[in-house]
């Protein structure tokens, strides 16, 4: 099976955003499966779509389950507000 990277822009329309600069902060925050090409601040974030979509899927799963902390519930309450 071949594996293809999308950039910000094509990963978050596959992830039906509307702003992909959200899903860029999500993958320096270590929130989302990404891959940082190149070095320092301005790295170039590739994303494959199934890790993606097997994130949604883990995100849905733990949507049933009570939030741990609250830094989760403030996350998932952004991730719903800007999807």
């Amino acid at each position: 099976m071949a594996h293809h990277l999308l950039d910000a822009r094509e990963a978050a329309a596959v992830l039906r955003m509307k702003n992909s600069r959200t899903l860029v902060r999500w993958a320096r925050l270590g929130q989302v499966p990404a891959h940082p090409l190149g070095e320092g601040k301005r790295k170039l974030w590739r994303f494959l779509e199934h890790e993606l979509l097997e994130w949604v899927e883990a995100q849905e799963t733990d949507k049933r389950r009570p939030p741990t902390s609250t830094i989760e519930v403030a996350i998932g309450a952004h991730a719903r507000r800007t999807a």
